[in-house]
Order: C-alpha cells, then structure tokens, then sequence
C-alpha cells in the first residue's frame, strides 16, 4: 500500500519558514563585516546592524538607544566614516537579502518582505523600487528571463 505525503499549507509554509532561516543565515554570513580600522562606535553600530538587520524594529532611533549612542550627529559621523547612511545601510542590506530570496519563485513576495525586515509590504516594494529601479515582481522575472537566455 503507498502512503502519500500531503502537504498542508502549515507543513508548505513551515517547510519555506525553515529555507528562509537557512538563506537569511548564509546571507549573515557571507556579509560579515570587516570591522577593521573602524572607530569604536562605528564598528559597534555596524556589528549590531548586522546582527539584527532582519528585525522588523531596527531603525536609526532604536539603533541609536540600543547601542547607548548620545551624539545627535552619529548618522553624519557614520556616513562620512562608511560612506552610507546608517537608514540606507541598513536598507541596503536588507534588500539585498531580498534580491537572494527573490529568487525562489515559490517564495511570496510579503514572506519576503517580512522575512528581511520590513512589516508591510508595501514599504518593502516602494523601497526595493526606489533602490533597484522595479518592483519586486517585476525584478524577479527580469531576473529570471536573463537566467533562461544564458
């Protein structure tokens, strides 16, 4: 007698739960910072950045209290420092784990919003369209056509 597998939508959605925790993983982990040279406060906004880049309450204000940081002018010092703005890194890279999970077509694209950080999905779209040019939709069948013409 064969015995077939059902998959639910709890079984299907925790099956996508545990790939996005595998992928947001590497992602953390290939993207280490190199702290390097970098003043003390810089290194450790950077190190909380990317410790906590995925949660959805991490913004300049709770970085700022979270890491005990009084200068009203971090985010200027910050920037001449890194190059980037603190809101913009931390934007940036949260889109750019967007882009890796992006391509699992299977993936629904307000998973992936709330997967990288952001808690409505429409912030996410008008983000990822005004740092790459598209939607995600329509970043993900570019992206997809350009795999198929290789």
């Amino acid at each position: 007698m064969m015995t077939s597998t059902v998959f639910t939508p709890s079984v299907q959605l925790a099956a996508k739960h545990d790939w996005v925790s595998l992928e947001l993983e590497r992602f953390r982990s290939e993207r280490r910072p190199v702290l390097g040279e970098l003043p003390a406060d810089v290194a450790g906004a950077v190190r909380a950045i990317h410790e906590n880049v995925f949660d959805s309450q991490l913004n300049v204000k709770t970085l700022k209290r979270r890491q005990s940081i009084r200068n009203n002018n971090f985010s200027t010092h910050f920037r001449r420092i890194v190059g980037i703005g603190l809101r913009d890194y931390i934007e940036a890279l949260r889109l750019e784990a967007a882009e890796r999970l992006l391509r699992n077509p299977e993936l629904e694209i307000y998973l992936v919003a709330m997967a990288v950080g952001y808690e409505h999905p429409e912030t996410f779209c008008r983000a990822f369209c005004r740092r790459l040019g598209v939607t995600p939709q329509e970043w993900r069948i570019e992206t997809k056509e350009e795999v198929s013409s290789r």
